[in-house]
């Protein structure tokens, strides 16, 4: 690792004990089998799913254990009256926390290059699992049952899932499955451990309310060398990591890491800190209000967040080693903004590559940043619908590329969600206009 990386890597915890100083006081991505384990609805959790809010956020970090005071919402009801007193001292749900999530989708490419603009064979069905238990240990799964292949050629088999005009399904895959322990020897330190999205962004990936989810500033890659064999590096790709991190002072969250990527010895590493003013804080509380004098700070809250990643990929050789090393690093900060009814995320960062395209003989050092800033206005009950605007910009090893993407997301049902998005991109490559349309439902 370059002296510049491990400066940036040393630099972090400095960072984060200097905020921390400051801030501290003197003295699911949530999925439906949380809603059916706590008995509660959708909407303690989410604004439209899968979009986290505030409480929901808090549950996220408190490792899947419902905030309140300690052992207040884990116990069963009805666990003085000896029903399932055995299943709650052994640590066993009552309930299996399996839920699904299923997608169909349609897009219109008015810049589609085979004329065809309608496609109507996007669709996807996923698993997700999660609990705790007994608010010591915590997990959570998310497994890619079917997501839309790519087309396939014309074989002599006349099976309809081989047939050319019915792309297959891509192979199952675990997207991310990790382990928490909470409040480890008693202190307010928690380790995960498995495949995950390290803990970079304000928010994670599945934490957005369209169909088009990642901001450019988490999503974007330098050198897509995928002829190469290579896998470009993105910030909220998940990773096999350890991670240690905590909320310290009710308000401040820290989390750094390691990364273990296969055919190489040495380890990524990451941090992260945030600091949240107003609202309810990291672990669920939510401020007291003073009713006989209006506030701001009754309504507005502010998350300020900074991350930073250094590491190195390769190419594999025919021994699954990799080679003709890349070594990178991003580092980013991001704001989130939520006033009454309107929410505003901010999102940016930027990094180095020292051989983005794996190059054997003359590499190409490359500078890249992007960012993206969404404004969100959610119409509450009894219409639950968000309209929003982002706007994103990305330089790399392309050019310079920008995207201004408006949508509209209605939910009739807590568990059901219709969006329609309209994604209009000016890239070195040219014009693309871009419509999706999207039905979700979870149960």
């Amino acid at each position: 690792m370059s002296s510049r990386k491990s400066s940036l890597v040393l630099a972090l915890p400095l960072l984060a004990l200097t905020l921390l100083q400051l801030s501290l006081p003197k003295g699911a991505h949530a999925i439906p089998a949380f809603s059916r384990q706590f008995k509660t609805e959708c909407s303690t959790c989410h604004t439209i799913y899968p979009e986290l809010n505030e409480f929901g956020d808090a549950f996220l970090k408190n490792g899947y254990v419902y905030p309140g005071k300690p052992g207040e919402a884990v116990q069963p009801a009805d666990k003085k009256e000896g029903k399932i007193e055995g299943l709650w001292l052994s640590g066993l749900p009552e309930l299996l926390p399996v839920s699904f999530t299923g997608t169909l989708d349609v897009a219109y490419n008015n810049d589609a290059f085979d004329g065809n603009k309608v496609d109507l064979s996007t669709r996807s069905l996923r698993l997700q699992a999660g609990g705790a238990f007994r608010d010591v240990a915590g997990f959570f799964l998310t497994y890619n049952l079917y997501s839309q292949g790519t087309q396939t050629s014309a074989t002599a088999s006349s099976s309809p899932a081989s047939n050319a005009n019915t792309p297959p399904s891509n192979s199952p895959d675990i997207y991310e499955m990790y382990a928490i322990w909470r409040h480890a020897f008693g202190t307010p330190i928690n380790f995960r451990i498995g495949r995950m999205e390290p803990k970079l962004s304000l928010w994670k990936k599945s934490n957005r309310v369209i169909l088009t989810p990642s901001y450019a500033s988490t999503a974007y890659t330098v050198g897509s060398s995928f002829s190469q064999g290579s896998t470009p590096f993105s910030l909220d790709a998940p990773e096999d990591a350890l991670e240690v991190n905590a909320v310290l002072g009710n308000r401040v969250f820290l989390a750094g890491g390691v990364v273990d990527r296969n055919g190489q010895k040495n380890k990524d590493g990451y941090g992260h800190i945030s600091v949240k003013l107003g609202g309810t804080d990291f672990l669920g509380h939510e401020p007291e209000i003073d009713l006989e004098s209006d506030s701001v700070w009754d309504y507005l809250s502010l998350t300020l967040g900074g991350f930073g990643y250094a590491g190195s990929n390769g190419k594999f050789n025919d021994r699954g080693v990799a080679q003709f090393k890349n070594e990178f690093y991003r580092a980013g900060a991001e704001a989130d903004l939520l006033y009454k009814r309107f929410h505003l995320k901010g999102s940016g960062a930027f990094g180095r590559d020292d051989n983005p395209t794996f190059s054997s003989t003359a590499p190409t050092p490359i500078d890249s940043k992007a960012y993206a800033v969404e404004g969100e206005y959610m119409f509450g009950a009894p219409v639950n619908l968000i309209t929003l605007f982002r706007y994103e910009y990305q330089k790399d090893l392309n050019g310079r590329t920008r995207r201004y993407i408006p949508a509209v997301s209605y939910a009739p049902l807590q568990n059901t969600k219709v969006s329609l998005e309209y994604i209009f991109t000016d890239a070195p490559s040219g014009i693309q206009r871009l419509t999706l349309a999207s039905l979700a439902i979870s149960f």
